[in-house]
C-alpha cells in the first residue's frame, strides 16, 4: 500500500454516516500510516518478524504508556501525536477531507432503476459489461475480479445477488430526496429512511450506477487480500481463534437493527497484538460480510456498542499492526455498504473525551446526533433507550446485567 496517508484515506471509517466510534480509529488509521511513513526507511521487518504487532512502530511508543494520564487537556492530546511520528495538523486535515464524501455521490449520468428486480438486474449487466471490458487485459484476471470466490457466502447462506442486493439498498438508504425517518423506532437513533414497499421505492429511484462504483471498490480490495483468503478459504472456523482474542457480540435491537458490541475491557490486549496481521485482516473480513449482508443491517440500520473501558491512549492507537490497521480500516471505510444510525461510547478514558471534544468541532449536527456518550452510573438507562432492553444486552457485555446468551457469532459454531 502507498505510504501516503492521502492515498490511503479516502473515505470516512465513521461507517457511511460518519459516526464517531469510528472518529478514534480514524485517527488511530492516520496515526499508524504516518508512522509508517517515518520508520518505512528502517524498518528491517521481514519474515515470521512482520507478524509481530510492534514490528514497524516508533520506538518510543511503549516507553511513552505510562503518559497516558498527562493527555488531559486539548494541548496534551494534539502533542500526544508528535510520539506516534505524525502532528495533530495533518491528523485533522486528513480528517476534515474525510468527513465529506460519507454517503457517495450521485453524478450526472447515473442511471437509476425504479424498484430492486430491476435495479438488480441492471446492477448484473453492469457487472457483466465490466468482466467484458476488462476480458481483453487478462483472462484470469476477469475471472478473479468478479467471481466473488473470496467472499464468505457459505456462513450467511447468501448468493452473489444477495451481495449486489446490499450495495443496491445502501444506494437508497437516508439519500437526499428521501422523507423523514421512519417513527416507528422510538430507540435512540431511530431507523433507516429505507421504503418499506416497492411501490415506495419507485418514488424515489435506486441509483445503479452509485451502487456500482461501491461494489468496485469493494471488488478491487478483495482482489488486492485474495493471496490471504483463497489458500484457506475464509470461514467461521477458520478465524475463531482470533476471533477468542477480541470481545464482541452482534445482535440485532427490538427495532431490527443490527447492533455491533465491541468491549476492549474484556478483549485479551496482549493476545490480540501477537496475532500474526494475516489473522486479524481475516477476522475483521469476515465480521465486516456478517456486518453488511444482514437484511437488517441493510435496511434497519447499524448500532455500535464501544466499550473503551477507559483504554490508554498508547495502547489504542498501536491495537492493530500498520498493515493491518491501514488495510482493514480502508476496506471498512471505503467499500463496505453499511449505514450507522446510533454509535455509543462508554467508558471513555479521559484522553478520549478530550479527542471527542476537539473533533466534535468538525461534525454536522446530524453526526452529533448520532453519537450517545454514556455518563458513567448510567449505562443500563442509556442502554435501555439504545436497544430496547436487556433482553436485547449480551450476557457478557461489561459490567452491564444484559440476558441476551446467544448471538449472531454463537449461532455460527452451532452449525
Amino acid at each position: 500500500y502507498n505510504s501516503n496517508v492521502k492515498m490511503v484515506r479516502t473515505h470516512t471509517f465513521v461507517l457511511q454516516a460518519c459516526i464517531c466510534f469510528y472518529i478514534f480509529s480514524s485517527v488511530r488509521l492516520l496515526v499508524v500510516s504516518a508512522s509508517k511513513v517515518r520508520s518505512d526507511e528502517s524498518n528491517t521487518c521481514t519474515g515470521d518478524d512482520a507478524s509481530n504487532s510492534n514490528c514497524g512502530e516508533p520506538e518510543d511508543i511503549h516507553e511513552n504508556e505510562t503518559k497516558d494520564k498527562s493527555i488531559s487537556s486539548p494541548w496534551a492530546f494534539m502533542q500526544a501525536f508528535s510520539k506516534l511520528g505524525t502532528s495533530w495538523n495533518h491528523i485533522i486535515g486528513e480528517y476534515k477531507s474525510v468527513v465529506k464524501g460519507a454517503d457517495g455521490v450521485d453524478l450526472k449520468g447515473d442511471a437509476y432503476a425504479q424498484d430492486m428486480g430491476m435495479g438488480l438486474k441492471l446492477l448484473q449487466a453492469m457487472v457483466e459489461e465490466e468482466k467484458k471490458a476488462i476480458s481483453s487485459k487478462s483472462k484470469e484476471d476477469n475471472e478473479l475480479d468478479w467471481s466473488f470466490r473470496t467472499t464468505p457466502l457459505g456462513d450467511f447462506g447468501k448468493t452473489i445477488d444477495d451481495v449486489l442486493l446490499a450495495f443496491l439498498r445502501w444506494s437508497v438508504v437516508d439519500t437526499k430526496n428521501s422523507s423523514q425517518e421512519d417513527k416507528s423506532c422510538q430507540l435512540i437513533g431511530g431507523v433507516n429512511d429505507y421504503p418499506s414497499s416497492e411501490s415506495a421505492i419507485s418514488k424515489q429511484t435506486i441509483n445503479v450506477s452509485k451502487a456500482f462504483r461501491r461494489l468496485t471498490s469493494y471488488v478491487t480490495w478483495m482482489k488486492s487480500v485474495s493471496s490471504d483468503l483463497v489458500d484457506e478459504p475464509l470461514t467461521f472456523k477458520s478465524i475463531s481463534p482470533s476471533l477468542s482474542t477480541f470481545s464482541i457480540d452482534i445482535a440485532h435491537d427490538s427495532c431490527g437493527r443490527l447492533v455491533w458490541w465491541v468491549n476492549l475491557g474484556k478483549t485479551d490486549l496482549n493476545a490480540f497484538k501477537l496475532t500474526k496481521p494475516r489473522e486479524t485482516m481475516r477476522m475483521f473480513v469476515w465480521i465486516a460480510h456478517l456486518l453488511f449482508l444482514d437484511e437488517g443491517a441493510q435496511t434497519r440500520g447499524l448500532v455500535v456498542v464501544d466499550d473503551m473501558a477507559e483504554i490508554g491512549f498508547y495502547d489504542y492507537m498501536t491495537m492493530l499492526p500498520i498493515q493491518v490497521g491501514i488495510s482493514v480500516d480502508r476496506f471498512l471505510i471505503s467499500v463496505t455498504p453499511l449505514k450507522a444510525k446510533n454509535v455509543v461510547l462508554m467508558h471513555l478514558p479521559k484522553w478520549a473525551e478530550v479527542g471527542y471534544g476537539l473533533l466534535s468541532w468538525f461534525l454536522t449536527a446530524k453526526m452529533k446526533s448520532r453519537v450517545t456518550i454514556v455518563t458513567k452510573g448510567e449505562e443500563v438507562e442509556t442502554l435501555d433507550k439504545v436497544v430496547g432492553g436487556s433482553g436485547f444486552i449480551p450476557t457478557a457485555f461489561g459490567s452491564v446485567k444484559g440476558e441476551l446468551k446467544t448471538d449472531i457469532i454463537s449461532h455460527q459454531s452451532d452449525l
